[in-house]
């Protein structure tokens, strides 16, 4: 798995191909929301300011980034995604926050954030959750309904629904074409605290309405 601190280096030091890489990492970090809100701080032209700002924060931590054992894809990208929240709210979270993350391989599940982050960052997950949720439903067939809605309440709260008219064998094998099609093309980039936004919603305004789950039941805490 490839280090990524020598690109963090080469970025801090003026790299041209290091600076490139580090401006593309930020444009797949961004979303409409999240690039209406930098152009309203910083004006149309806010990509080279952020750059800016991104290094400073670099520089500034530099020795911790350093004792880190590596630094993966997955610790970059949420590095950059958490500075840009940073930068729109106007708060200074620094690097070392993220030291609990948990490292993965780049094609695992999304990483995991200290409680102090999800706090911090509750309001704008909530308006990134209903921009995926949105995304989501306009690519679902009302076949995979059913598939999210057991599979979103098993991971979410770790118990299972009662399903009528399919099996788990064929339950399972759609999960995994929406896994690994629709909801990583989605949801790849987005942090836990906004699939949780959106899970959550998707279980009320979908699996609750269409009565997969229901509260009477007291499937949902």
């Amino acid at each position: 798995m490839r280090d990524y601190k020598q690109l963090i280096s080469g970025f801090l030091y003026g790299g041209v191909k290091e600076e490139n890489y580090m401006k593309k990492l930020i444009r797949s970090s961004l979303s409409q929301y999240m690039d209406a809100l930098l152009r309203r701080k910083f004006g149309d032209d806010y990509e080279e300011e952020v750059l800016s700002e991104l290094r400073l924060r670099l520089i500034n931590n530099k020795d911790y980034l350093q004792r880190l054992e590596y630094i993966n894809l997955h610790y970059l990208k949420t590095l950059i995604r958490n500075f840009l929240v940073d930068i729109i709210n106007g708060e200074k979270i620094e690097v070392y926050s993220l030291q609990e993350q948990v490292f993965e391989e780049e094609d695992a599940k999304p990483v995991v954030h200290e409680d102090n982050l999800r706090d911090t960052r509750h309001h704008f997950a909530e308006v990134e959750g209903s921009t995926l949720f949105e995304a989501l439903m306009k690519n679902l067939k009302d076949g995979d309904m059913v598939v999210l809605c057991y599979y979103f309440y098993k991971y979410l709260y770790n118990s299972e629904i009662e399903l009528r008219d399919i099996s788990k064998d064929n339950l399972y094998k759609r999960w995994e074409r929406l896994r690994k099609g629709k909801l990583r093309e989605i949801l790849g980039d987005a942090s836990p605290e906004e699939i949780r936004a959106m899970v959550e919603r998707f279980l009320s305004e979908v699996c609750q309405k269409r009565g997969y789950i229901c509260n009477e039941r007291g499937d949902v805490p």
